[in-house]
């Protein structure tokens, strides 16, 4: 039998609130001297289900206890969410892993729950109530009634969460996780090494190395599911560390001296570097997970190359001595493919062999092989790579050191082009020595292709469409083009009138236009949640640069072009993506 001691309860009223709730999880789990990993665990199930308590149910409280056994000890650290929200639908489909929700939900409620030893939920349309416990094993001494009162006197001291802070604290328990894996990585070299050198205990062997591939399957998944996790809930911090810093640096509330204003500098380029971070891990995440979506658009190979020549033009002003060349195919020709996940592929190509070339020369030749394929060969004079290491790069948060050249990086943009490549049915390959250069091949098909079998006829029956755009000739143009198909249109002419239809209608599609009279359209889309980032088509005429384009996808289902020649097309093909998903999640 088993009792409880409460020690602490958290008032989830603003989204600051999750941050502080993690914060709190984490100091208690330290105090009791849980390891390190399972701090992290703890943390991460209460951050969870804290950031499903803001998004779902608006307001909600914690309550954390300390088990207490029948002999008077220590057994385990619990806690209790509540709140009066809706309650949550399908909730036996989402905790045996069955139900696919196009907003992501369920996916943190399922996560909490396997990070935690024992886990009861009961959900109503008046509300729901999460109890969940980690073990202590063995048990041990029951804390005294004055360290108790010290760590409550901590927490209520330690005042709002600092998210900056909390920045730091994720990075370092990111890098703690990633040192697991390779540790285990490890250890199944070894497991193979040995394999290889002996023929005794062949039986005993396989097991062995059964038991082995087991672990890194496991510490794989646990990876995936950190990603997953981590990287989403740690965007809240980073965005307002990035947003905090520029409001200082604009001098919003008074102008800062010339020191303060380099403090903050550092600040907001260190949030920066985070965020770039944050979104390749997250890219590399959903493309193990198999959830990136391709997206394929018709554009000509000239226009792709004149891209690139303005992308090297920029970068090249940071290495001035470096020259460059960008040479095209001997005819032009018209692609269909994911047109930014290409780029994508071809940036980090061409940045690493600009970062790993101290002096000499950086050329882009674009073959066409044959009639269903493209290549695009990135050459430098710097480093090279050993070819005992030509494998290694394409690994995940391994960089080849040169002792002659120190370069920054996360060591995830070439893993990341990797599968990007594989996603555009093609690949990378690579040749190079030391001191002799290195030369990237990337092959892609010319046409991506579409899945075999008709379309079912577009039916917007019953869908709710909200149309934020000022100018009454575009949201006309959509209106006549969506109508057909009869779905509820509703129509905002401002950001503040769309506020209130966003938040009671929860709409299916959203189209946003980014120029509205009254607020930037970015600034509305980065304040709403990331579930309803997934239903937002970004509606523009603005000509946008790569790096407004790669910051805006993240945020977004798809950017559309008011300009673009096969404007109709793209509305109708990613209004009817969006529409059989959400249908077939239900």
């Amino acid at each position: 039998m088993h009792s409880a001691r409460r020690i602490a309860t958290i008032h989830i009223r603003e989204e600051t609130d999750v941050v502080t709730c993690r914060q709190s999880a984490k100091r208690i789990a330290g105090w009791l001297e849980l390891s390190q990993l399972e701090q992290i665990r703890f943390a991460t199930a209460v951050s969870e289900l804290a950031r499903n308590v803001y998004q779902y149910a608006g307001e909600g409280a914690f309550h954390f206890d300390l088990a207490e056994n029948a002999a008077g000890q220590l057994s385990g650290l619990s806690f209790e969410a509540i709140d009066s929200g809706p309650g949550i639908g399908a909730i036996d489909q989402i905790l045996d892993g069955s139900y696919i929700s196009p907003t992501g939900m369920g996916v943190g409620l399922l996560g909490a729950q396997r990070l935690m030893d024992d886990f009861d939920i009961r959900t109503s349309a008046k509300g729901t109530r999460i109890r969940a416990r980690k073990q202590i094993s063995p048990p041990r001494p029951f804390p005294l009634p004055k360290q108790i009162n010290a760590i409550r006197d901590q927490l209520q001291g330690e005042g709002a969460a600092d998210p900056f802070i909390e920045l730091r604290v994720r990075g370092t328990e990111l890098l703690l996780t990633a040192a697991e894996l390779q540790n285990k990585q490890v250890e199944l070299e070894a497991t193979n090494q040995e394999l290889e050198n002996t023929n005794k205990g062949v039986v005993a062997l396989y097991s062995e190395l059964e038991k082995a591939t087991e672990e890194v399957r496991h510490a794989s998944e646990s990876k995936s599911r950190f990603f997953a996790n981590m990287t989403h809930e740690i965007r809240t911090p980073i965005n307002i560390v990035e947003n905090i810093s520029k409001l200082l640096l604009k001098g919003i509330d008074g102008p800062l001296n010339t020191e303060q204003h380099k403090q903050v500098s550092f600040i907001s380029d260190a949030a920066a570097e985070l965020s770039e971070l944050v979104n390749e891990l997250l890219d590399i995440s959903e493309a193990d997970s198999g959830r990136i979506e391709i997206v394929p658009v018709r554009f000509t190979l000239a226009d792709f190359i004149e891209q690139l020549r303005q992308f090297v033009g920029a970068l090249s002003q940071r290495f001035p001595q470096l020259s460059w060349e960008i040479v095209g195919a001997s005819q032009d020709v018209e692609l269909e493919t994911d047109r930014h996940r290409l780029f994508q592929i071809l940036r980090n190509l061409i940045g690493n062999a600009f970062k790993y070339t101290p002096s000499g020369k950086v050329c882009v030749r674009t073959y066409l092989p044959d009639e269903h394929s493209i290549e695009f060969l990135v050459e430098d004079t710097g480093v090279g790579i050993a070819p005992a290491n030509h494998d290694k790069v394409f690994e995940e948060f391994l960089r080849v050191r040169n002792p002659e050249q120190q370069v920054q990086g996360t060591g995830l943009g070439l893993p990341l082009a990797k599968r990007l490549a594989t996603l555009l049915h093609g690949d990378i390959s690579l040749n190079s020595d030391v001191g002799k250069g290195s030369r990237f091949l990337l092959r892609v098909d010319r046409r991506h292709g579409n899945p075999s079998g008709e379309q079912r006829e577009l039916d917007l029956s019953g869908i709710n469409v909200l149309v934020i755009d000022d100018s009454e000739a575009d949201r006309y143009l959509l209106t006549r083009l969506l109508q057909p198909y009869l779905p509820v249109i509703i129509e905002a002419v401002t950001a503040a009138s769309s506020i209130d239809k966003l938040h009671a209608v929860r709409p299916d599609i959203i189209f946003l236009d980014l120029d509205l009279p009254d607020i930037d359209g970015q600034d509305l889309l980065e304040s709403m949640d990331w579930s309803m980032h997934a239903r937002v088509l970004i509606n523009t005429a603005k000509p946008l640069d790569d790096a407004a384009l790669d910051r805006l996808g993240r945020q977004c289902r798809a950017i559309l072009h008011k300009s673009h020649p096969d404007y109709p097309a793209q509305v109708l093909h990613h209004v009817r993506r969006l529409t059989e998903e959400q249908r077939d999640a239900h």
